[in-house]
Formats: C-alpha cells, sequence, structure tokens
C-alpha cells in the first residue's frame, strides 16, 4: 500500500505553485529511450502519483492520452485547476491498482514519488499494464544547491537548517537524500541518468516559499508552533549572502536522477 501524504487542501496548493517543475529536456532523455525500441503509436501514457501534476503536463506533446493518477482529490483539484491540456485526464488511483487493461500503455512515469509506493506491488502493476517494449520511468529531484561565486557558507546555512527539519519528513524521505540509488527497477534493460539540472532564478520568497512546501517544515511547525524558524533562515541567509537586499536572484540548481526500465518480456 502507497504511503499517504500532501494530502490536505492547504498544504496540496502550496505544493502546486512552490514546487519545481522539470524542464523538456528531462523528458526528452524518457521519450528517446521509448522511441529506441518502441516503434507503435505514442497512444497512452500514465503518470502515477502525480499530485499537482509538475510532470504529467510534459507528456501531453507525445502522446494522443496521459493520465495523471494520485491518491490524494486535493492534489488533483490543484492539477485540474491549472490544466489547459485537453488530452490530459487527472484521476483519483493508487499505485497498486493501475487502472488500465494489460498492455495498454507505452509508458508510465513516477516523478519524485516512487518512494512512497509498495514497489513490489507497483512493480507488478507496471508489468501488467506496458506494452512489450514499454517503458517505466522513475524520477526526481534532490537538494538544491545556490550556484554562486563565494556561496559555499550561503550553501552550508540552507543545508543546515534542511538538517533542522530533516527528523520531521517520513523516514522514506532518505531515497530523494539518496537519489534514488536504493531503488532497483525490475526489467534486465535499464539505464540511470543524472545529467539532467533544474535552473531557476529565485529572489529570497521564493525560496522561502518552497521551504514552506516541505513536509518536514510543517510537521516541524506542527510541533513548535511559537517557533519561527523561517524568519530565523531568512536573516541568516541574508547574512550569508552579505546584503539587505531581499530581491538579491539567486540562481538555483536542482540535480536531476532519472531510472529507465523497459518491458522486454511477457
Amino acid at each position: 500500500m502507497s504511503k499517504r501524504f500532501f494530502e490536505g487542501a492547504q498544504h496540496a496548493a502550496r505544493y502546486a505553485v512552490t514546487r519545481p517543475t522539470y524542464p523538456p529536456e528531462l523528458m526528452t532523455k524518457i521519450i528517446n529511450f521509448l522511441s529506441m525500441k518502441y516503434k507503435n503509436v505514442f497512444d497512452y501514457a500514465a503518470d502515477i502519483g502525480c499530485g499537482s501534476g509538475q510532470s504529467t503536463e510534459l507528456l501531453s506533446p507525445y502522446f494522443q492520452k496521459v493520465y495523471g493518477y494520485d491518491v490524494s482529490e486535493n492534489q488533483l483539484k490543484e492539477a485540474k485547476k491549472k490544466n489547459k491540456l485537453s488530452n490530459i485526464e487527472y484521476k483519483v488511483s493508487s499505485n497498486n491498482a493501475i487502472p488500465h487493461e494489460n498492455k495498454s500503455l507505452c509508458l508510465i512515469t513516477a516523478a519524485q514519488a516512487a518512494h512512497w509506493f509498495d514497489l513490489k506491488e507497483f512493480y507488478s502493476e507496471v508489468h501488467r499494464t506496458l506494452k512489450p517494449m514499454g517503458v517505466l520511468a522513475v524520477y526526481g529531484y534532490a537538494f538544491p544547491q545556490i550556484v554562486g561565486k563565494d556561496y559555499s557558507q550561503v550553501n552550508e546555512t540552507f543545508q543546515n537548517f534542511y538538517q533542522k527539519v530533516r527528523p520531521y519528513f517520513p523516514p522514506d524521505r532518505i531515497h530523494i537524500d539518496n537519489k534514488y540509488a536504493n531503488i532497483i527497477l525490475p526489467y534486465e534493460e535499464k539505464i540511470r541518468d543524472e545529467t539532467v539540472r533544474i535552473h531557476y532564478d529565485w529572489n529570497l520568497d521564493r525560496l522561502l516559499a518552497y521551504v514552506t512546501s516541505w513536509s518536514g517544515y510543517i510537521r516541524y511547525m506542527e510541533k513548535y508552533p511559537n517557533k519561527d524558524i523561517l524568519s530565523d533562515l531568512r536573516q541568516d541567509l541574508l547574512k550569508m549572502m552579505k546584503t539587505k537586499d531581499e530581491n538579491n536572484i539567486l540562481k538555483m540548481e536542482f540535480p536531476t536522477f532519472i531510472l529507465l526500465g523497459r518491458k522486454t518480456t511477457e
């Protein structure tokens, strides 16, 4: 059974507007891997654990129909609210019961989600619903770096804050920290790619808004509601940046990790 987080309406709304989206080159890598041996029509793809649709929308140009599935109705509400693409459909479903017929999907994706799944059940459903030569793509992004000359202390300050709230994340967060090093796809033909980076230019408010979407931060604040650790982080970062300008641009870089596996047997 999958674990259920990020389901509250407020958290879902915050997640939808503050989380990074993946760059087109990440999807290009997935589609290129699929195209190497899958030579039929790109008709159906499914994004499992789609959340508010950050990854689902990237599939739209390649497939006739894309389905986004999540256990959280609040996350799907946010996905539907911003969806403008006619070939995407969002539905409630869990990772261990993919609502498609046998051998019906070209591609199954799970973005920043597989570490919450019961992987044995998920892989069984993936194998059942993938077409021959279809592909499973499991991917995510890890803790970001603030890129810039002499920003080592800025990054150290940000990392120290993360370690402060780290115990309040669910235990499976370790898989994100390890870039899915211990998640093994069930196929013999598989590759791993860590070359894609997500880049953003954020000011301090935008960075702190991202922090407020962390489940670890939210749980910390639930336990210590009178502690203003976000304001403390703001001041600490400004001090390390040697500036009082809160609109100073921070060049953010999120490392990604992509696991790709191909169904070559029945």
